[in-house]
């Protein structure tokens, strides 16, 4: 069974709390083993309601996350001096979220597989994950995680698409 435990908020005492809570996205980037897999998974009862919303509406959510985040993890890193802190998990929330955008054509039935593949890449890091990752501050952060999540959100969309044509 794996350890589980909550760790302190990365940058506590030295940021204030909206910044820590949103950069772990509510506390779930605190809670070991877990981390980026509860933020990805806790987000898809809201994505299966936002199915009844306008297509732009995901990707617009994303989009104001992503540029938030870019905020709040260079804050944490210009006050904590550790770079992309394991901690920091709302680069996986944007990431998911724009990558979960690309695949609504395909259907929300492919969220479980693209979050699960996404997050295997995501801990991977292969090229050119790791080479965005060297990006400085919180761009880096925030970068190195959409480039899984928009790869494997175009792969996606693109077999779903060809499968659909055959199925005529």
């Amino acid at each position: 069974m794996p350890d589980f435990h909550i760790l302190q908020p990365p940058g506590f005492d030295l940021v204030p709390t909206w910044q820590w809570l949103m950069a772990t996205w509510f506390g779930t980037g605190l809670v070991v083993p877990f981390r980026a897999g509860l933020a990805v998974f806790a987000l898809l009862p809201l994505l299966l309601l936002s199915i009844k919303l306008p297509r732009l509406a995901v990707p617009m959510l994303a989009i104001v996350i992503f540029a938030l985040g870019v905020y709040v993890s260079s804050a944490i890193d210009l006050a904590t001096g550790v770079k992309d802190d394991r901690r920091i998990v709302i680069d996986e929330v944007a990431a998911f979220l724009l990558g979960a955008s690309l695949i609504r054509q395909a259907g929300w039935k492919m969220l479980v597989p693209f979050a699960a593949l996404f997050l295997f890449l995501d801990r991977l890091k292969p090229w050119p994950m790791a080479y965005v990752e060297q990006v400085p501050t919180g761009w880096g952060v925030m970068l190195d995680d959409l480039v899984p999540a928009l790869l494997v959100g175009l792969v996606f969309a693109v077999v779903q698409h060809v499968w659909n044509r055959q199925s005529r």
